[in-house]
């Protein structure tokens, strides 16, 4: 995983009850760069979310990610969020954030979603992983929940 570059431009993102568009993906690391502008990314059973205002805490359960003619599997996918500046009834903002993935990392500097009722920004990632350890990113991370009445 040392001192390579993937580039690829636009991806979709499918899922079962949600549809993320992604509008600006840019993945930067210690040894190595990957930018990703297409590629497809097939998800089930995820984002089953389940957030707690009162500890902030995302679960993203069984997140695939297939690359072209890479794959990237990433099971039990847990984000843990480990401060947050200002909590508003439906905007949170949050600093400090950690990914623990099986296999791969994939930091995202520049990252958006959207979904149905959920508006994502994630600008900085901080990501663990069993197989490779990088450390050096801090994450900067701002999430609008738009909830329906």
């Amino acid at each position: 995983m040392d001192y390579y570059d993937i580039t690829v431009l636009h991806y979709d993102i499918t899922m079962d009850y949600y549809d993320i568009t992604v509008l600006h993906y840019d993945i930067t690391m210690d040894y190595y760069d990957i930018t990703v502008l297409h590629y497809d990314i097939t998800m089930k059973y995820l984002f089953h979310y389940n957030i707690t205002m009162d500890y902030f805490d995302i679960t993203m359960i069984h997140y695939a990610i297939t690359i072209e003619c890479y794959d990237i599997r990433m099971l039990y996918y847990d984000i843990t969020i480990l401060h947050y500046i200002a909590m508003d009834k439906y905007d949170i903002t949050i600093l400090h954030y950690d990914i623990t993935m099986d296999y791969y990392d994939i930091t995202v500097p520049n990252y958006e979603v959207t979904i149905d009722y959920y508006d994502i920004t994630i600008l900085h990632c901080d990501i663990t992983m069993d197989e490779y350890d990088i450390m050096s990113f801090i994450m900067t991370s701002q999430f609008s929940v738009m909830t329906s009445k």
